[in-house]
Order: C-alpha cells, then structure tokens, then sequence
C-alpha cells in the first residue's frame, strides 16, 4: 500500500513539475549611440513551428544603476515583430519599469492562441529591447533572474542564462582617439 502512494504522489510531482528546456536566455545586439545604451533580451532554441513556442514571460533584468539609468522598453523583434502578439492585435498584458535600484522587471503575457504561437512562432527571437541612459563610462554586468517562463500549453519552461558585460565609451574621447588615428594613418601616407 507504501508503494503505491508513493508511485501516485510521484505521478503528481512529475506530471505538476513537467518543465521544458528552451536552449537559451539571452542578449542580443548591445549598441551605443553617444550617452544611450540599448541591450536586446532574446530567447533561442525553442521549437519552430511546433509546441514549445513562448507565451509569457516575467523577467527581472539586474544592471548597475550608478552606471547605466533605465529609460524605455520596446516589446518584441524589429525584423520579426513581436512573436508573442502574431496578429499585432496589441492586446498583449506588457510591463516594465524598474522594482528597486538597479532591478528591472519585464513581463509579457500572449493572448493569441496556442494553436497560432506553436505553429507561427519562430525558434529565436528578441523579447524586448531596454533602453539605458549611460550616467558614466564603465564596465558592468547585466543579468536576468528568471521569475517565470510559460510555454503555450501553459507548462514552465527552463531556460539557460546568459549575461553581459558592458563597457561604455565617452563618445568625445573615442572621437578623439578616433580622430588621432586617422591623423597617424593620414602622416604615414604622406610619408
């Protein structure tokens, strides 16, 4: 009588805590333009056009905020639009807006139907890109914390971590240096 209880309770453990593996969290292009900082959340490895596809997900990003200052978010990819709102109906749950300093969160809920995010969706994708206003040149890392990660069907999804690290430059003195080496290139040309 033990054993079967123990195979039942087992059954329910493993059927509530079924999770699948998404290849990877991560960041995607990290681009500077003068004192802005945009940093690409993407995710990879997920099934194409089939079950395992993406429907919500709540992030907490982890940045130096005497460093970088959070500015904006935009949802979804700039060459795939966003693959949780397929149909750019805009009817997605979106959030995100710093907890504490330095703390990030991101979260994003689909109401397009599972059917349409497991046969349409594609298998790597940026999730949002986060804007940064740079307070100051220096290197620092940027990380995620996984609060939650649903599939379509509902089920948890496990997923790999990925981090960053960020140096940004003074935009005038890489124009400087930028400027003292082609000065050099320019003398050895003449030479």
């Amino acid at each position: 009588m033990k054993s079967f209880c123990k195979a039942i309770c087992l059954a329910a453990v493993l059927s509530f805590s079924c999770t699948i593996q998404a290849s990877s969290l991560g960041f995607g292009s990290i681009i500077q333009t003068g004192q802005l900082l945009n940093v690409e959340l993407t995710i990879s490895g997920l099934a194409d056009g089939e079950a395992d596809s993406l429907s919500t997900y709540d992030l907490d990003v982890l940045f130096d905020s005497s460093h970088l200052e959070y500015l904006s978010s935009s949802f979804g990819d700039t060459e795939l639009g966003n693959q949780l709102d397929l149909f750019d109906f805009g009817d997605n749950f979106t959030y995100s807006g710093t907890t504490a300093p330095g703390v990030l969160n991101i979260f994003e809920e689909s109401f397009d139907f599972s059917e349409d995010l497991n046969d349409l969706q594609a298998s790597s994708f940026t999730l949002v890109t986060v804007g940064f206003d740079i307070l100051k040149s220096n290197t620092s890392q940027i990380q995620f914390l996984v609060n939650a990660l649903g599939d379509a069907d509902g089920n948890p999804l496990a997923a790999t971590l990925n981090l960053a690290v960020v140096t940004t430059v003074p935009v005038p003195a890489a124009f400087w240096m930028m400027a003292s080496g082609l000065a050099v290139l320019y003398r050895k040309k003449a030479l």
